[in-house]
């Protein structure tokens, strides 16, 4: 029961992987985080290669599941190039989109974040996986564009989070 995700970040992170000096740049990788599995396959945070990138810079993430071997595989690609990460999850499902935006030591944004043109593919019908996307934030909250869906396929537009009142 992990979640199998991009994960962008500012800082030191549980990935088991080689990460850029603390607070020097942003960077992502894509990662596997099971905190519930007693499973040591499983339990803990799993990751690939880390890549940094650039304020502002556009980022193509794709999670993929080879149906006839079971693994997923994320791949990010950047201006820098793409990291990509693969794992067997043994049919744990992944059934839910959840924009989470996670500040370190409590910090706020200071600016506003945007994600956009989110596409998600499932394997079955679409509609009830789609109709309720998460954003979990602990500022001030922010917005996800009402989803459209068209058989296995579910768009968002955008997600935004918003920036705290005493920070804009």
């Amino acid at each position: 029961m992990g979640v199998l995700q991009p994960v962008l970040t500012w800082g030191p992170a549980c990935a088991p992987v080689q990460q850029p000096p603390t607070y020097s740049t942003w960077w992502i990788s894509g990662q596997y985080v099971n905190v519930y599995s007693n499973d040591p396959r499983y339990r803990g945070c799993h990751s690939g290669r880390a890549m940094s990138v650039q304020v502002g810079e556009v980022l193509e993430m794709d999670i993929a599941l080879d149906q006839s071997t079971g693994l997923w595989t994320q791949t990010i690609t950047g201006q820098a190039g793409s990291v990509r990460y693969s794992i067997n999850l043994r049919k744990q499902a992944q059934n839910m989109a959840l924009f989470a935006i996670e500040p370190w030591d409590n910090a706020r944004l200071a600016n506003r974040l945007v994600f956009s043109g989110t596409t998600l593919t499932f394997r079955d019908e679409a509609a009830q996986s789609c109709l309720n996307p998460e954003l979990t934030y602990t500022g001030t909250g922010g917005t996800i564009s009402p989803p459209t869906v068209a058989g296995r396929r579910c768009h968002i537009d955008t997600v935004t989070v918003n920036v705290p009142r005493s920070a804009a």
